[in-house]
């Protein structure tokens, strides 16, 4: 029987890579167990060489994460001393912690840092799939008829041209794609090996 095959987009290899930083420590340690498995030739993952790209250029240059002194108006009340929108400080601190994490500097690499990640990509059992025109074409018509953005829908059609069982992604919303191939976050084998035993 083959090896299932997944497909997995930059914010796989990168939670991989980060698995020092504390949010991304439960993450790093699914994918380092999906990358045993595959190196064992129990699965395959494919990705796009555009992968590489996304995975080594440093992101949006580092600002410290003072709040804004007007997210203090979130907080207001009313002469009774009423929150006026009470759930607005919640939703907040959501997308500061979101901005914070999207804005670390820990995507500025070293040169060091980036050869071994180039290496990395050179390991056997990640499989590259070259960007050629015809999954060019098939991305730009993903990319118009799904309303995404060039990226993803290289993913997309990347994973689609090897018949991957399954994209994995972190942080992606790649719903509207699921018709064409299914999404989900990376799922840690081990356990699921475990619970077949059962």
């Amino acid at each position: 029987m083959a090896p299932r095959k997944v497909y997995w987009d930059t914010s796989c290899f990168i939670s991989y890579l980060s698995g020092t930083h504390p949010d991304e420590v439960a993450r790093a340690l699914i994918c380092e167990d999906i990358l045993k498995h595959a190196r064992n030739d129990e699965i395959e993952i494919w990705t796009s060489v555009w992968t590489i790209v996304e995975t080594i250029r440093p992101k949006a240059p580092f600002q410290p994460f003072p709040v804004p002194l007007w997210a203090e108006l979130l907080k207001g009340t009313d002469k009774d001393g009423n929150a006026i929108h009470p759930e607005a400080p919640g939703e907040f601190e959501k997308i500061w912690t979101y901005y914070k994490r999207n804005t670390l500097p820990t995507r500025h690499l070293s040169e060091a840092h980036a050869v071994k990640i180039k290496q990395m990509f050179e390991w056997p059992w990640i499989k590259k799939i070259q960007v050629i025109p015809s999954i060019s074409h098939r991305a730009a018509e993903i990319a118009r008829s799904h309303n995404m953005k060039a990226a993803d829908s290289l993913h997309v059609a990347s994973a689609l041209s090897r018949n991957c069982d399954v994209l994995q992604r972190w942080d992606r919303d790649y719903q509207r794609t699921d018709l064409l191939i299914q999404s989900q976050d990376p799922v840690r084998l081990s356990s699921q090996h475990l619970l077949d035993l059962k």
